[in-house]
């Protein structure tokens, strides 16, 4: 009996699919990195803004604690919560001074995050006490060891 060894007519089509699937492998090894690169990339930027966030909030809350022209509400309890904002070179960030005793007085920073940055604002709050010198100068100290808490 004759027997016929295959000639590379017969293995052409087995070259082209594994080739064809080699292709197929290195473009979904190529777009793994790149999707795991992109999502890197993402959250070293949230952290960072997080981070100018925290700081951009205990800057507008030491800027209202030592500023003597900082307004302090009057009444007594969320009605009476003055708010402004401080202008700064990080996000924009908005104070809450909210009195809740004759001398005691809850401030909040509030550093809203971007549009397309969903988790990137802070909000940090203090509580301080008021007491008014001889001179009818107002001194804020914080009540706390440790002055500010994060807020959820």
């Amino acid at each position: 009996m004759y027997r016929r060894w295959p000639t590379v007519r017969d293995r052409c089509g087995f070259v082209l699919v594994a080739a064809l699937m080699a292709i197929v492998l290195i473009g979904a090894l190529v777009t793994g990195v790149l999707f795991a690169t992109t999502e890197d990339t993402r959250a070293g930027s949230t952290a960072a803004e997080r981070d100018l966030a925290l700081m951009a909030t205990e800057s507008a809350i030491a800027t209202t604690i030592t500023d003597p022209t900082t307004p302090l509400p009057g009444p007594i309890g969320p009605p009476g919560t003055i708010s402004h904002q401080v202008d700064g070179s990080g996000p924009r960030v908005i104070v809450y001074v909210t009195r809740l005793d004759s001398a005691l007085y809850w401030i909040v920073a509030d550093a809203a995050p971007d549009r397309g940055h969903f988790g990137a604002g802070r909000r940090i709050g203090i509580l301080v006490n008021a007491v008014e010198g001889a001179d009818r100068s107002i001194t804020i100290d914080p009540v706390l060891r440790r002055p500010w808490s994060e807020l959820l």
